[in-house]
């Protein structure tokens, strides 16, 4: 799934404490190939692969996992011997219990817990209590994220939450939360930071091995990121019909009978993820321009043909009207 880009609020995030604790963060950037100017601009993003490079990077800096955004914290490799311990369960509901104990016996900034409440089960992310401020929404974002992915990427499901919660008001960028929360509906400035999943997927069995560790391990940040499994999204079953080649993008009710629906279910099922296919197609053509411009080999001209527009300029003005840059802006600065 090469389709994705990441808003730059998030790469504000993960510099945001490296900045405060006098890193050189322009250094950091550069090695990631990402632009400086294009913190300015409130609209940028940047392809999957640019982000999970600074996030490596400045972890790595920092020699903490969480950026610097607790008072204590997590050791490099404190995620990777995570991940070897949780292939060893059976099931997704010992995985659960196992991430929970883990943080437990590391007793620091984060205390999750897993409980069945009805027909969900609930893990329910607190900030230990040492009176400490109330920590960064990022910490969240970046603690569920990797959280519900890593439990996707054990089963091999791409794993439904059916709700959550989040401690803070709602950000600016709530419209980045979709992919962020699965899809799934975020009740804002609640009590306590919580995931909720259909408790019958507890028995999902564990289905990674040592070598599919391993090799998930080379690029643990980016695989997070990218990794998509069977149970598909409709809105990512459309990207699939779709492809890569934006050149002639079948219409709607072309994409309705290849997945064997008629239109009107098909538009149900996206207004369901809050989407529509405009807006989708949209966000298609926006991510794989950044990614055909982050690779420096294809001309402008090119990028513009298959992402779907008949013209350069028209495609100029879209990516304007997307990032805030020109193309060709957008490619320098990452030179």
């Amino acid at each position: 799934m090469r389709d994705i880009s990441v808003h730059v609020c998030f790469v504000k995030a993960v510099l945001k404490k490296a900045t405060e604790q006098g890193y050189d963060v322009e250094r950091l950037l550069r090695r990631s190939r990402i632009s400086p100017r294009l913190l300015e601009q409130s609209q940028a993003r940047v392809s999957a692969e640019q982000y999970a490079k600074l996030q490596t990077v400045t972890m790595r800096e920092m020699g903490d996992e969480m950026l610097g955004y607790c008072p204590q914290p997590f050791r490099l490799g404190q995620w990777s011997a995570l991940c070897h311990w949780l292939i060893q369960c059976r099931t997704l509901g010992q995985a659960m219990k196992r991430f929970c104990l883990f943080y437990d016996i590391l007793n620091q900034n984060l205390a999750p817990r897993l409980f069945v409440e009805d027909d969900r089960a609930i893990i329910e992310i607190r900030q230990v209590s040492d009176g400490t401020p109330s920590l960064d929404p990022y910490v969240y974002e970046l603690f569920c994220f990797s959280l519900h992915r890593q439990f996707c990427w054990l089963t091999q499901q791409n794993l439904p939450l059916t709700d959550a919660s989040v401690p803070y008001p709602q950000p600016e960028y709530s419209d980045e939360y979709r992919p962020l929360f699965a899809g799934a509906p975020v009740e804002y400035d609640a009590n306590v930071c919580r995931l909720a999943f259909d408790r019958r997927l507890l028995e999902k069995p564990v289905k990674q091995t040592p070598q599919s560790l391993a090799d998930f391990l080379r690029k643990p940040l980016y695989n997070t990121l990218v990794n998509s499994f069977r149970s598909k999204s409709w809105s990512q079953k459309i990207k699939d019909v779709i492809g890569d080649d934006l050149s002639a993008m079948p219409t709607f009710a072309e994409i309705a009978t290849h997945l064997g629906l008629n239109p009107k279910q098909l538009r149900r099922q996206l207004n369901d993820e809050g989407l529509n296919y405009s807006g989708l197609k949209v966000q298609i053509r926006r991510d794989q321009a950044i990614y055909h411009l982050s690779r420096q080999r294809t001309s402008i001209e090119e990028i513009a043909f298959l992402t779907g527009f008949s013209e350069a300029s028209a495609f100029i003005r879209a990516f304007r009207s997307w990032t805030g840059v020109t193309p060709l802006t957008y490619r320098k600065d990452l030179s």
